[in-house]
């Protein structure tokens, strides 16, 4: 990667000049070449950089809808995230990606992509170290890379592994933004964030190495909290064991032996244990209408013999007990 601006940080340039924008962007993301699209408003953009040890950070803000000719050199990677409502259409090769909230891009090294961008746009560039990409996949494999890492451009935002990308994203400009510029280079926890948004991207995205790391029975730990994530949150729908497994990105196989290794229990179990608790939250803070049968159903526990005897084995007492308890309590004026 380009380092002869090294750790720059914020703002670097605010421009209406095309030529000096892709200038700009050539170090730390992705090199270009532009044209204004007739019609498109004025060009204008602004910059901020954040420089890290293996990934670079860099937002655009821009206007001016234009056709690009982009390609990387062959020390990096780059993946572009939108951060607004949609940057353009990206193809490479015989695929085509339009680039917004449902999709990102992945772009592999000396790989030529033509796109067309949207007419305003803000963007997200990482552009990651080939060297560190390639470490850590030889890491994965226990051997050396015999060939060039190619990703699938497609990056599916939607999915477990995009949303974690963004959290990792946002992490690593947080911590990038609150370390001294001089201690950029020494930071263990900014190396440890990168390892993770690297190791993600290829255990995650797919690319032509991705069947030799899929021999393991064990889901990656993000997988698991987003497993969990997905649970609480539809825990009042009829969700299947199917649609948490999508919603974390691996099999029915992988999700059940990795849940029974770290949290003890099935997929499923973890769902009704969740359901269980919320229907207690209900009880425990009732409404003027709530009644056991009510939270129960809500929570999709309709055989009310089986949900009293759970409740009473889990609780020590009944769901009725516990209602008419907290209705006391708010009779009385405690909380």
């Amino acid at each position: 990667m380009n380092r002869s601006h090294f750790l720059l940080h914020g703002l670097v340039l605010q421009t209406k000049d095309p030529d000096e924008a892709a200038a700009r962007m050539s170090g730390t993301a992705v090199p270009y070449v532009s044209e204004l699209l007739p019609g498109s408003p004025p060009f204008s953009t602004q910059i901020f950089v954040t420089q890290g040890q293996r990934v670079d950070l860099t937002r655009a803000l821009t206007t001016g809808a234009m056709r690009v000719q982009a390609t990387l050199p062959e020390d990096s990677y780059a993946v572009i995230l939108d951060l607004r409502n949609g940057l353009g259409q990206h193809r490479v090769a015989d695929k085509t990606v339009t680039v917004g909230p449902q999709y990102g891009f992945v772009q592999s090294p000396l790989q030529r992509v033509d796109a067309q961008t949207a007419t305003s746009f803000e963007a997200l560039f990482l552009r990651i170290s080939r060297e560190g990409v390639m470490e850590a996949l030889e890491k994965l494999l226990g051997r050396e890379a015999q060939s060039e890492l190619v990703f699938d451009p497609e990056l599916r935002m939607a999915s477990a592994a995009g949303r974690r990308m963004r959290e990792l994203c946002d992490k690593l400009r947080r911590t990038l933004y609150s370390t001294d510029r001089q201690n950029v280079g020494r930071s263990q926890e900014l190396r440890n964030i990168e390892g993770d948004l690297i190791t993600l991207l290829l255990q995650a995205q797919p690319h032509n190495y991705r069947r030799f790391l899929h021999r393991s029975s064990a889901a990656n730990p993000w997988q698991i909290v987003a497993a969990e994530e997905f649970m609480r949150a539809n825990a009042h729908l009829p969700i299947s064991l199917g649609d948490v497994c999508k919603a974390a990105g691996t099999n029915a196989r992988t999700l059940q032996h990795s849940f029974q290794k770290k949290r003890g229990c099935s997929p499923m179990e973890f769902l009704r244990n969740s359901r269980m608790e919320e229907a207690r939250a209900g009880l425990l803070q009732p409404e003027e209408n709530t009644s056991v049968t009510g939270e129960a159903a809500h929570w999709g526990f309709l055989h009310f013999g089986r949900f009293s005897r759970e409740y009473q084995i889990r609780f020590g007492e009944l769901p009725s007990e516990t209602l008419r308890r907290s209705r006391r309590n708010v009779g009385s004026g405690r909380s």
